[in-house]
């Protein structure tokens, strides 16, 4: 689970912002909020509002970064340049690192990780941990490693994560400790990978949300979408999926999706099942309607989440849905029935009536100056908002920003 997480220098985020998960007891005491085994009280739901291009998208962007970074960094060609930009706007910034961390919590350890880098190489990666034994704090540095720039090697401190014999001689500029430690398969740097992997859920990649026909394959989304529904071990996420769908879009009560072999190759056949006049009609997938296919795909990651705790990480949650729907989607992170493990969404929205849903706690105002750089903080940062206030009419009227100003 997500304690925190901060970037600067990062895409259009020139300085640093920091997105908070945790709040104090004067938050509300309901079901949107819950204490993890280290006692600290943390939101299950944070939603960023702003303008277009305020954003957004890139705030989102850093934990995917992140769980890419500490799994996956190590599959790259060891002369790829990481995937990732500084702000673009000022020369000084371009040649600045991209700083960035997160702090999260395994069992009752919180791990605080740590990044400076460039597209070319990583500078500095820190792992630190703070665990709670019988009521005790114990704090210590798990590893660190830092660019020798005069001697052009890195230095690497790992005397309390007990890296294999070899370890040094894979380490690479573009790669992770974590990740090129899963290589050896190292148990501690597995069991934090794990983590990531499984428990952190998103639909954006490098260059936007992957529903953005300009920035990605969207076949290649359905078809990821279709292979996950046909695995026998996501047969219950599916039928949970269908009975979703069934609630919003009354007489669908089924999908059935076929995965067929030719040869090497493979294809799906997909319809939906529509009770009509008490008979049932089969309808090709692609002939739904854009919110039924939209949910069909955002639901994989949102029950994914829900049934293994963790993260989902939605840019935005609301594209071709009605603002109720997504009033019900978030509430399934709210119920305990619904949300047994305390899962967190984080995501992006224009629905203003999510506003009156949401307390200050879990509101994220994004907005951008004049010079283009983006800033973000959440609204009990600003002095003054209580936790009475119609929240809703005082964002619509402009009170906190984040709101277009046409001129």
């Amino acid at each position: 689970m997500i304690h925190s997480f901060s970037c600067k220098n990062f895409y259009s985020f020139g300085k640093e912002v920091k997105v908070n998960f945790t709040v104090n007891d004067n938050a509300p005491k309901d079901n949107g909020y819950f204490k993890a085994k280290s006692r600290t009280r943390l939101s299950k739901i944070e939603a960023v509002i702003g303008p277009n291009a305020s954003g957004k998208t890139n705030l989102l962007k850093v934990l995917p970064f992140i769980k890419w970074f500490i799994v996956d960094s190590f599959k790259s060609d060891s002369n790829e340049p990481i995937p990732i930009k500084p702000f673009a706007f000022t020369n000084t910034n371009k040649k600045d690192p991209i700083e960035m961390s997160v702090v999260f919590e395994i069992g009752k350890n919180i791990y605080s990780y740590t990044l400076s880098l460039t597209a070319e190489k990583v500078l500095s990666e820190e792992l630190k941990c703070t665990s709670f034994i019988k009521q005790k704090k114990s704090r210590k540095k798990i590893f660190s490693r830092a660019w020798d720039e005069k001697e052009k090697k890195y230095i690497l401190f790992d005397t309390n994560f007990n890296l294999p014999k070899g370890f040094k001689k894979t380490l690479r500029k573009n790669a992770s400790v974590i990740s090129t430690a899963m290589q050896f398969e190292h148990e501690e740097s597995r069991v934090i990978g794990s983590l990531w992997e499984q428990k952190v859920e998103t639909n954006i990649v490098e260059a936007g949300w992957v529903g953005d026909k300009m920035v990605s394959d969207q076949e290649g989304m359905l078809l990821d979408t279709f292979d996950f529904y046909t695995k026998h071990e996501n047969k219950m996420v599916k039928k949970e999926m269908e009975k979703i769908i069934h609630r919003f879009d009354i007489g669908l009560s089924e999908i059935n999706i076929k995965k067929e072999e030719e040869g090497d190759d493979f294809f799906f056949k997909t319809h939906s099942t529509r009770l009509i006049d008490n008979k049932k009609h089969k309808l090709p997938l692609n002939y739904e309607s854009s919110g039924t296919k939209q949910l069909f795909v955002l639901l994989k990651n949102i029950l994914t989440i829900l049934e293994n705790g963790g993260i989902a990480v939605i840019d935005e949650i609301d594209i071709n849905l009605h603002p109720e729907i997504i009033i019900e989607i978030v509430d399934l992170f709210v119920h305990p029935e619904t949300n047994p493990k305390n899962a967190q969404i984080f995501f992006s929205t224009h629905s203003h009536l999510l506003i009156q849903k949401l307390s200050k706690y879990q509101l994220i105002l994004t907005e951008k100056d004049e010079h283009g750089i983006s800033d973000a903080y959440r609204l009990d940062e600003i002095k003054g908002v209580r936790i009475d206030d119609n929240i809703y009419t005082k964002y619509l009227a402009g009170a906190y920003g984040a709101i277009p100003n046409f001129r």
